[in-house]
């Protein structure tokens, strides 16, 4: 389909890590031009949560955290410093480079299996080059508020670097600001208490850095999620003892370190008892100096101003984005779009093939269906996932099946040959994504021995070389 002028002339971009950049370059290559497009990165480059600068800021986690329009609690006025990355300082990915890689964009030879946070950055770096330059990269440019006004949207821009604060309009939105803001804590008996007598001894993975802060503590980490095993090895080097509650086996491999001990989910919480926990099966364990939590994030969107209410609230506990075709369009108003909201997946080549959609869409090459056909998908969408958080799941091979799905959409409309091009699942991808979990489990078996080396040498973490 060819069309003389795009939908939606004037586009912002919000968020520029992955999945914003990936939005950025199809944009920029749709063969209908926008009149305008503009990348909003609040940081002073981009990247997103892969632009570790350090943990500078003292920030501590509301307690519990299950509101998603509560942020974190900071030490500090500067609103600069409030936005840092929840990376740590040795961190390697969980997927294989060869997975992770944009279209016909590999990671340069020689790079990590697990690449390092660092690795990942230097490649987005490198991938931002390729952005067609008619498309504007606005940093230090934090959105105060995304506001619908008279079928236009208002974004009101801060500038760090200036302080200046502008409002600038825009027909389309996308918003690729991620889901790694809000730490999730839930509500458990005796925690608020906890954290008000011992103010920061209860945290979340986002706020932890390194393992030598927690030197010789009795330490609890709470679930056995890919952060969880990481975190807890790397601090079996420096504290005394390590925990790790969770409630069912870990789906991201069964590893075992003789120096952190399993427990079951704890139940309560009791500080004035010998900082105690209790765990669902009665067992006792006291002693505990700080408590981490590798629970994930909740969903926010606190400069969004409009779809916050009614039946068609885009957003209410923070579990999921509502009403949401395939999981980008918001149902009601398709000029707000999203990359990245699922989880378990794949982020760049994610990001790409969600990121070809919303650029043909926008332009006007590819239709929609009516909102009434929209809704009725996401009904039943509803009716087979459920309406929490399970709905944004995409688990392999889910999310092959589902960028599969996507370009089949691209190709059926005969639109794959023109504009930005998604990473093609062929049979050796697949392999590739199919493999990874296993070779991650092995890799994580010779962390554990090195760190094992480590606390015996009496050294400080540091990453394990190839």
């Amino acid at each position: 389909m060819t069309v003389s002028s795009p939908k939606y002339r004037r586009v912002a971009i919000i968020g520029g890590g992955p999945a914003g950049l990936a939005a950025a370059k199809a944009l920029g290559l749709e063969p209908t031009k926008f009149e305008r497009v503009d990348l909003f990165e609040r940081k002073e480059n981009i990247g997103g949560l892969w632009y570790y600068t350090g943990k500078t800021t003292e920030a501590y986690p509301p307690v519990p955290s299950v509101d998603p329009n509560v942020g974190d609690v900071f030490e500090t006025s500067d609103h600069r410093e409030k936005y840092f990355s929840p990376m740590y300082k040795n961190l390697e990915t969980n997927i294989v480079s060869s997975v992770m890689e944009y279209h016909n964009f590999p990671f340069p030879k020689g790079t990590s299996t697990f690449p390092t946070r660092n690795e990942v950055f230097e490649y987005l770096e490198n991938y931002s080059k390729t952005i067609p330059s008619d498309v504007n990269i606005k940093v230090n440019s934090n959105v105060l508020s995304l506001t619908k006004k008279d079928g236009v949207w208002e974004v009101v821009v801060e500038n760090f670097a200036t302080l200046e604060i502008s409002k600038q309009y825009y027909d389309g939105i996308v918003l690729a600001n991620g889901h790694f803001d809000v730490p999730y804590i839930p509500k458990v008996g005796g925690l608020k208490d906890w954290n008000e007598k011992k103010p920061g001894s209860i945290t979340h993975a986002k706020y932890f850095d390194e393992a030598k802060l927690f030197d010789n503590q009795n330490v609890l980490i709470i679930g056995n999620s890919a952060s969880g095993i990481d975190i807890s090895t790397q601090l079996s080097i420096k504290a005394k003892k390590v925990y790790v509650s969770s409630r069912d086996k870990s789906q991201v491999a069964d590893i075992i370190n003789y120096e952190v001990t399993n427990i079951g989910m704890i139940t309560k919480y009791d500080f004035d008892d010998d900082r105690s926990v209790t765990t669902v099966d009665g067992q006792r364990f006291n002693g505990i100096d700080s408590v981490i939590f590798c629970t994930g994030y909740l969903y926010s969107l606190p400069f969004l101003k409009s779809y916050l209410t009614g039946d068609d609230a885009i957003i209410t506990d923070g579990s999921k984005i509502h009403y949401l075709d395939k999981q980008i369009f918001y149902i009601p108003d398709p000029s707000l779009a999203f990359i990245a909201i699922p989880k378990f997946i794949i982020p760049m080549p994610l990001s790409e093939s969600q990121a070809a959609v919303v650029a043909r869409v926008f332009s006007g090459r590819l239709t929609l269906a009516s909102e009434t056909e929209l809704r009725d998908e996401y009904s039943k969408e509803i009716e087979q996932k459920g309406n929490g958080s399970e709905f944004h799941f995409l688990k392999f091979p889910a999310d092959v099946e589902y960028c599969r799905s996507l370009q089949s959409w691209v190709d059926e409309n005969g639109l794959g040959k023109t504009g930005s091009q998604a990473p093609v699942w062929d049979e050796a991808k697949y392999k590739d994504r199919e493999e990874t979990a296993d070779i991650k489990a092995k890799r994580l078996l010779k962390i554990v021995e090195h760190a094992n080396k480590l606390r015996e040498s009496g050294e400080d973490f540091r990453l394990l070389t190839e």
